[in-house]
């Protein structure tokens, strides 16, 4: 685990750096992509600046409504770069919102930005398994096998390396079919990749130890996958009736 990269006088958050640099190469392949479900660049560019700024901004406000006292003795944090002051779950949905005012402003097809934009969240998910590897974070659980890794004080499942892998298998299978894009419906790009994750989600539940259990030992990320395939596959079936 590299949790900080020492760098000169600074100390840099290491699962940072990756997610940016994750966001910018994803961004960078999905413009390429764009063309190919007649979407232009600028307008996946756009979209993806207009969601970010949206996103800090209201992930920062909201934190700073629900804990005024964190920036009452000095105003100046609500520019600070620490993550610690943000709010994670606000900013995705002021950032989804955002997205949606100017894709539908912009009269942008959904399913053909959603097929746009499949390369940048296939990126996306490797840098989370990576920075997750950087930081310790969604760690494993305990395990005896020989490649486990020593983390907060036990032998545990690589959780992360699994994570990154499977995001990387994804990435492999799906990417190599952007030519033939053109032959297939508008959305079902995006709903391969969706697919193919939450199942790749409910496999990688099984190793973590972090995860949030229900009565029953039921696991809250494996229930949401079941729920987010099951909307996936039914996505699939309207696509092929509709043709």
């Amino acid at each position: 685990m590299l949790p900080t990269l020492q760098v000169g006088p600074a100390a840099l958050q290491t699962s940072g750096l990756i997610l940016l640099v994750g966001l910018w190469l994803g961004l960078t392949l999905a413009e390429r992509f764009a063309p190919l479900r007649q979407v232009s660049a600028s307008q996946v560019y756009n979209l993806f600046m207009t969601a970010l700024l949206a996103g800090l901004i209201g992930g920062r406000l909201a934190y700073a409504l629900r804990y005024p006292a964190a920036f009452a003795q000095s105003p100046l944090s609500l520019i600070s770069p620490n993550p610690g002051l943000f709010s994670l779950t606000d900013g995705l949905i002021v950032a989804l919102l955002a997205a949606w005012i100017y894709a539908y402003r912009k009269q942008m097809p959904l399913w053909a930005a959603l097929d746009a934009f499949t390369p940048f969240f296939m990126v996306l998910l490797i840098a989370v398994g990576l920075a997750h590897t950087a930081s310790g974070a969604a760690f494993g659980s305990e395990t005896t096998l020989p490649w486990g890794i020593e983390l907060w004080g036990a032998a545990r499942h690589p959780s992360q390396i699994y994570e990154t892998l499977a995001a990387a298998a994804i990435l492999l299978v799906l990417l190599p079919q952007r030519k033939a894009i053109a032959d297939l419906p508008p959305g079902a790009y995006f709903l391969a990749f969706v697919s193919l994750s939450a199942a790749a989600r409910l496999f990688l539940e099984a190793f973590r130890g972090d995860s949030l259990l229900l009565p029953g030992g039921l696991r809250l990320a494996q229930i949401i996958a079941w729920l987010v395939l099951a909307a996936a596959l039914y996505g699939f079936s309207r696509l092929a009736r509709d043709r």
